[in-house]
């Protein structure tokens, strides 16, 4: 009996000391906190990733009926999948081109709008997801291939370049009920213009001279920010864009006010984001190393609130989990913090240096969740985390995955390869290639997908990220997640 018991004892032992040391393991890092100036130097994430889920999902039969998917855009047309990469299917032959995908999405990812050019003008066409149904909703400009390329500088090809060349289309935020757009349906320039998906009606908003490009809903549905460009020459071998910048208007969708807000010192629309449902972000800019006066504007009353007075230079992004700033300083700028990586968060006037070397680019990374301070390192948006890439000045296309599996293509002697690392454990080369883009999934975070530069697609997941072919995707530049 005493042996017995002495087993027994034994055993619980085990069994206590076996689950301790599967806590231990699962334990996630104390976020590292940042600190005001002078420069914070963040550890590289060393995170334990989470552990993949421990039953066995069956595979997929099909193309999920209501999401979430993946969506692949590009030139030669758009494509879905599962958030696995299964099933891939072309839902249509039209192009995004290099237009923004996110926004062509309606808010419940049910379906896009796209503006589309033909032999006989430009078209506002809106396709249902998953299936594919395409339908026309309006011609926005008659202008044939030919007027454009026999008179490039005439009044009318500005018109189509304003309506073609800038992301015109932008769903209320919420249901999505309403779609606002840009067009030439009653005038000789481009206007805002508003769709009702349920009536089928179409409301012209504005009626100037100047054309109107990049309509964007205020959070709460109510206004629709937009502004006014327009191409005044000299004009040399190539038209990279308008030339001017006249003016900022917002509509108050209830009574279809015009309300006149102030115009940014630049050639450019300085648009940072949305502060708050009345409020955005903007700045003045000129052609040389420096932007400045950071500031909110309110869309009812055209007041300005200054938010930093300090230069920046290489962009400045915004996240949407926060609203926390990040941007890039060069030295010699006129109130220039100096070089630099600096993070403002909101309601702070003075920036934070988070890096002492300047980057190139700054942008958010919406389906990764973080900053990108090209060539630098990715930082979450409450900087909790920071990933430093593989290869200092020879990695690009990162993507971090919800569970911080990290993902680069590296290049090196005119060589692309793609490389997974999951802490604590070393970077790995899966995949030889040139890369276009590459996106985690949005389910487990455990798949990779990656397109690679001659169009195909490869699926590669947790533990062993073992690529697997899923077909080819031509022209593709966007993957993003679809809810």
């Amino acid at each position: 009996m005493q042996k017995h018991r002495n087993v027994i004892v034994l055993v619980l032992i085990l069994i206590v000391s076996l689950a301790c040391r599967w806590l231990t393991s699962e334990e996630t890092p104390t976020p590292v906190p940042v600190t005001e100036p002078p420069a914070v130097t963040l550890p590289a994430v060393t995170k334990t990733p989470l552990a993949p889920t421990s039953a066995v999902t069956p595979a997929p039969t099909h193309l999920n009926p209501t999401g979430p998917y993946v969506l692949y855009g590009g030139t030669d047309g758009i494509w879905i999948s599962n958030p696995d990469g299964s099933f891939l299917t072309k839902i249509t032959d039209l192009p995004i081109d290099l237009h923004d995908l996110h926004r062509a999405i309606s808010p419940q990812g049910d379906r896009m709008a796209l503006i589309v050019g033909n032999e006989e003008g430009l078209d506002l066409v809106e396709i249902k997801i998953p299936s594919g149904e395409t339908k026309i909703i309006t011609r926005l400009y008659n202008i044939t291939n030919d007027e454009i390329m026999t008179n490039p500088t005439s009044a009318k090809a500005f018109t189509a370049y304003a309506i073609r060349d800038y992301d015109n289309v932008a769903w209320q935020p919420g249901k999505g009920l309403l779609l606002a757009f840009m067009g030439a349906l009653n005038g000789p320039t481009s206007d805002l213009y508003l769709y009702d998906t349920q009536s089928g009606e179409i409301t012209q908003l504005t009626d100037g001279l100047s054309q109107g490009v990049f309509p964007d809903w205020s959070p709460d549905g109510k206004y629709i920010l937009h502004y006014g460009v327009s191409w005044r020459g000299p004009f040399g071998g190539a038209l990279l864009g308008h030339d001017h910048l006249d003016g900022v208007w917002a509509v108050r969708v209830a009574d279809e006010q015009v309300i006149t807000l102030p115009t940014p010192k630049s050639v450019t629309l300085n648009f940072v984001g949305w502060q708050d449902d009345t409020h955005y972000i903007t700045y003045d800019s000129d052609e040389t190393c420096f932007s400045q006066n950071l500031r909110s504007v309110d869309v009812v009353s055209g007041k300005t609130n200054p938010l930093m007075d300090l230069s920046f230079s290489y962009h400045i992004a915004r996240s949407p989990e926060n609203g926390v700033l990040l941007f890039s300083s060069a030295a010699g700028c006129t109130k220039s913090p100096g070089d630099g990586v600096f993070l403002l968060p909101p309601g702070q006037t003075i920036p934070t240096r988070m890096l002492s070397k300047k980057a190139y680019e700054v942008k958010w990374l919406p389906e990764s969740a973080v900053f990108q301070a090209y060539p630098e390192a990715l930082f979450s948006s409450d900087v909790s985390a920071r990933y430093d890439p593989p290869v200092y000045e020879h990695s690009y296309h990162p993507a971090v995955s919800q569970k911080g599996y990290q993902a680069w293509e590296v290049i090196e002697n005119q060589q692309g390869r793609v490389e997974v690392n999951v802490p604590p454990a070393d970077w790995q080369t899966i995949l030889a290639g040139d890369v276009e883009q590459l996106a985690w999934d949005p389910v487990s975070g455990e798949t990779l997908l990656i397109v690679l530069r001659d169009s195909s697609l490869y699926a590669a997941s947790y533990p062993d990220f073992a690529p697997r072919p899923l077909g080819t995707v031509e022209g593709v530049n966007q993957v993003i997640w679809l809810p």
